[in-house]
């Protein structure tokens, strides 16, 4: 290669040219790419502790997925993506990941990830760690051959500039034309590594565009993962603390995906219980009754336009609020009829062996409403029902039950008839035992005759208890439960409408 400088006139050029590289120059101190806070590395710490997956390193593949894993937890995790300079990243992350890192990000399911992971620990390593997992199994079929070992070469280049520079800067070395050499030997160097760069960058290119299809299957996995581990979760998480990495969630997610059932009646509860939780956040309660007079008072829903206009204001807004301090709002009074049920919940759920195509949302729409009574501190119970002699009634009392209680709930099903009467003694039984303005709907899909004397016990026990009864008949290929009818405030009819607006019309109902 010929030189830059060429006579001892260069010699001064030369050495303003690595002056000038020296201050210039990043150092490659990395093999990530995003730049993530302590909190965040901490966090991923914790999974990659207890992953196996993480312990190991395959060499041998040019994607480097243990970074990976990182980049793309802290990419989904965190509010604000920043992403590292090119130089202060190893050659291989840097040719390798960083394309498939912004292959994921600017892919259409990319916000649909981000929306599911962001603050959220559980759902953004199980996005990174699938991704990963999936790219590396389609990997081992897609060897990548190099037309040589560039990166060792880089590597071995970059060590030889490192030692000629500092043996140029050593005080002992005055000699110019040693000193002009040694600087072209750094540029040469240099220039040799500039281009074995560019070569590496479009080999790495040729070889990520025959993944491309792979990348794009490793995101579908990822996403399938992740909207699993979010329904399991939003079903049965509790508290603030429901996507932290903790034993139990981690227990939680696994036991549910070794379980189809499960699954499926997840992926319906978390549905039902994000509806729940936006009707109680924006919803206003409105008061019900018949207006007959005037008062003064500071229930808003029931407050004078002509008081809330005053909000519309400055200058006015001020009275508004002394007035509801001082309770002197002007509002209705209203006469209302004493209302029945919206007090502990019974729910009877028909489990015979002709509902199994509706078991899964059955269950889920029953333990939405366990999620409703647990918000407002009511007792529920939960009678599994089949032929005569099969029930079973799990009882949820506030405080008094746990996760384990409820998945075992979910995970019982009978596989016989259909036998009204049993259950419709049993919610008896329970009103008798202290179920207070109970809350009884009962979900089933069969015809079953009441004797009389059950039919003249149930109603005296509505009328006694103050109860109301809600009925689901799923009858969408027949027409079943008349024989309920008479004890029933409100029916649904599946044949009608579908499953999830019944849904969706008694749980804003009951969530109000």
């Amino acid at each position: 290669m010929r030189d830059q400088f060429r006579s001892l006139n260069d010699l001064p050029a030369a050495e303003e040219w690595l002056i000038n590289h020296l201050l210039n120059r990043q150092s490659t101190v990395s093999d990530r790419l995003v730049h993530s806070t302590k909190l965040t590395d901490l966090i991923y710490q914790g999974f990659s502790f207890e992953d196996v997956y993480a312990d190991g390193d395959r060499n041998e593949y040019p994607v480097h997925t243990n970074p990976l894993v990182a980049d793309l937890f802290g990419a989904l995790f965190s509010p604000v993506i920043r992403l590292r300079d090119d130089h202060s990243v190893y050659h291989r992350e840097r040719f390798f990941n960083k394309p498939v890192l912004e292959y994921v990000m600017r892919d259409d399911r990319f916000d649909t990830l981000k929306s599911l992971c962001e603050d959220k620990e559980l759902t953004s390593y199980e996005a990174a760690s699938v991704f990963a997992k999936t790219l590396e199994a389609a990997l081992e079929n897609k060897p990548y051959h190099p037309k040589a070992d560039y990166l060792q070469i880089i590597r071995v280049l970059k060590s030889q500039v490192e030692k000629i520079v500092t043996h140029l800067q050593t005080a002992c070395l005055r000699h110019p034309k040693k000193r002009l050499h040694l600087c072209n030997c750094v540029y040469n160097k240099l220039s040799q590594i500039y281009a074995l760069e560019k070569k590496l960058a479009e080999e790495a290119l040729c070889y990520l565009q025959t993944i491309g299809k792979d990348i794009g299957n490793a995101i579908d996995a990822a996403l399938q993962s992740t909207l699993e581990v979010h329904c399991v979760m939003s079903a049965w998480g509790t508290g603030a603390g429901e996507m932290k990495n903790t034993p139990v969630n981690r227990e939680l997610i696994k036991h549910v995906k070794n379980s189809e059932t499960l699954l499926q009646i997840a992926q319906t509860l978390g549905k039902y219980r994000e509806i729940v939780a936006d009707k109680r956040k924006n919803s206003f309660a409105y008061g019900r009754g018949e207006k007959y007079d005037l008062t003064i008072g500071n229930d808003m829903s029931n407050c004078l336009s002509s008081e809330l206009a005053l909000l519309g204001s400055p200058e006015t807004e001020i009275l508004f609020m002394r007035k509801y301090e001082q309770k002197r709002l002007l509002q209705y009074r209203k006469r209302t009829q004493i209302i029945k049920g919206k007090g502990d919940m019974i729910v009877l759920l028909d489990e015979s062996s002709s509902t199994q195509a509706v078991r899964a949302w059955a269950k889920a729409f029953a333990l939405a409403l366990l999620d409703i009574a647990a918000r407002d501190n009511c007792k529920f119970a939960l009678v599994h029902f089949s032929s005569a002699r099969q029930i079973r009634t799990d009882l949820f009392e506030p405080g008094h039950y746990s996760s384990d209680d409820i998945l075992k709930a979910a995970e019982h099903f009978f596989n016989g008839g259909t036998n009204f009467e049993t259950p419709l003694k049993e919610a008896i039984s329970l009103m008798e035992k202290g179920y207070e303005n109970a809350d009884i709907t009962i979900i089933t899909d069969g015809e079953c005759e009441l004797s009389d004397k059950s039919a003249e016990k149930l109603l005296n026990a509505i009328r006694q208890y103050k109860a109301t009864i809600t009925g689901i008949l799923l009858d969408k290929d027949n027409a079943c439960g008349s024989s309920l009818l008479p004890f029933c405030d409100k029916v649904y009819h599946s044949k009608d409408i579908t499953e999830d607006e019944i849904a969706v019309r008694i749980l804003n109902s009951k969530a109000s």
